[in-house]
């Protein structure tokens, strides 16, 4: 059994394979097994795997039809026949850093599936690195919910290929290995959820850079040649004495200009809440005192009202007393009219 099975998927990407599986090749373990998977290979892919071949004899070359999507189906067929303790993955145009092999054969010994810290190289060479940790509910839960966490860009919402590694047996142990991804969903990500989802799975995370990526969507329409160029440019710096300490500043000086950046717009946007909170505030208070005002107002109507209700009350009472006064009286006179008129 070999030490580890490293995994690369490829469909036209001639150019710059043997960039991809040189970085494999230098990672200083040599019981490994290189399995290149061919997902509808040209003849110049062809060409180009059988001269890596020529010079390692390590590679093993599947070549598939072209599969569905990905050719994911593919994938699971080849690891059905590896025979390393663990399966790394390397993408046809990715470049692994020194020490990625032995950073995940390391976190494997305590764990059965592992990831990475996903670093993308962007046009221009400009190197982004998003934080991602499976082994923190914040990252894990909505990203097996396929929810936004909502952190902002210096996060990411998963890692790519190159970045997972696993035990051969827990693959195995699996209820389902590599299959066609429906389409809403990145292939890589909803195989990583298989894992995950086990109850049993132990995760681990590493929280630095151990690929660099270079997304291919970003590169449609340049030639092979610039993606070449590319490649070998970076594979110079990697390979050189000061390639780790270029590669960690470069993604802390911009890893830190976006959280500051998202800093200043958090304040920005908290300034901007509060001068809302204070104008609306302000509408209240002027919109209470209007109402105060009202109110008022219609005490004092009500107060002239009562006031004067109860002058008329004071002044129906006293009308009511004169009535009573001026009836007794012509009771008086009546009854002494009439005493008279008997005593005739």
């Amino acid at each position: 059994m070999y030490r580890a099975s490293v995994l690369i998927p490829t469909h036209e990407h001639a150019a710059t394979l043997p960039f991809a599986v040189k970085t494999v090749q230098q990672q200083g373990i040599d019981e490994i097994e290189i399995l290149i998977v061919g997902d509808g290979a040209n003849d110049q892919l062809r060409a180009t795997i059988k001269e890596l071949q020529t010079g390692d004899r390590r590679i093993k070359f599947f070549d598939m039809p072209k599969g569905p999507r990905h050719g994911e189906i593919h994938r699971d067929a080849v690891l059905r026949q590896a025979q390393g303790r663990i399966v790394c993955y390397q993408c046809d145009d990715d470049l692994w850093l020194p020490g990625h092999l032995q950073a995940m054969e390391a976190a494997l010994e305590s764990a059965d599936f592992v990831g990475a810290m996903q670093v993308d190289v962007e046009p221009g060479d400009r190197l982004r690195g998003y934080l991602f940790d499976l082994q923190r509910p914040e990252f894990s839960q909505p990203w097996l919910e396929w929810k936004p966490h909502g952190f902002g860009d210096w996060a990411n919402y998963g890692f790519g290929l190159a970045f997972a590694a696993h035990r051969l047996e827990t693959y195995f142990r699996l209820p389902e290995g590599w299959t066609t991804t429906p389409s809403v969903f990145s292939s890589d990500q909803y195989m990583w959820h298989k894992f995950i989802r086990q109850p049993w799975c132990r995760v681990r995370f590493l929280r630095w850079p151990l690929t660099l990526h270079f997304a291919a969507p970003a590169r449609r329409d340049w030639s092979a040649s610039r993606r070449t160029d590319e490649l070998a440019r970076w594979s110079d710096i990697i390979a050189g004495p000061d390639g780790w300490r270029h590669i960690c500043h470069s993604i802390l000086a911009d890893l830190g200009d976006r959280l500051l950046n998202q800093g200043l717009a958090d304040i920005h946007q908290r300034r901007e809440f509060e001068a809302k909170c204070a104008r609306d505030l302000a509408a209240l208070e002027n919109e209470l005192a209007a109402v105060r005002a009202d109110l008022q107002k219609e005490q004092s109507i009500r107060w002239r009202g009562e006031r004067k209700w109860s002058l008329l009350q004071f002044e129906l009472a006293a009308v009511r007393t004169e009535l009573e006064t001026e009836r007794s009286k012509r009771l008086r006179v009546e009854a002494e009219r009439d005493t008279l008129l008997a005593d005739t």
